[in-house]
C-alpha cells in the first residue's frame, strides 16, 4: 500500500498532468477559432450546405473542447481537494 506522502504525490502528478492537458485544449480551441473565422469569412455570401455544416461541426467540436475543459478543471479541483484531506 501507499503511504500518504506517496499518494499526495501521485495526485499532484495528476494534477499536473490535468493541467498541460488543459493548456493543449485551449491551443486546439484557439485553432478551431481561427479556422472557424476564416471559413465563415470565406462563406460570406454563399448558401451551400457543406458550408454550413461545416461551420456547424466546427462549433459543435469547439462547444465539446469548452466542455472537456471545464471538467478537466473541475476533476483538478477535486483532486487538489482530496489532496488536503489525505
Amino acid at each position: 500500500m501507499a503511504s500518504v506522502e506517496e499518494v499526495k504525490a501521485n495526485v499532484a502528478a495528476s494534477v499536473d498532468g490535468t493541467q498541460r492537458a488543459v493548456a493543449s485544449i485551449q491551443q486546439v480551441t484557439d485553432q478551431l477559432d481561427d479556422a472557424l473565422a476564416l471559413l465563415r469569412m470565406t462563406a460570406i455570401g454563399s448558401f451551400h450546405p457543406s458550408v454550413a455544416t461545416a461551420i456547424a461541426q466546427l462549433e459543435q467540436a469547439r462547444t465539446r473542447l469548452d466542455e472537456a475543459q471545464t471538467l478537466a478543471r473541475s476533476a483538478m479541483d477535486s483532486a487538489d481537494a482530496y489532496r488536503m484531506i489525505v
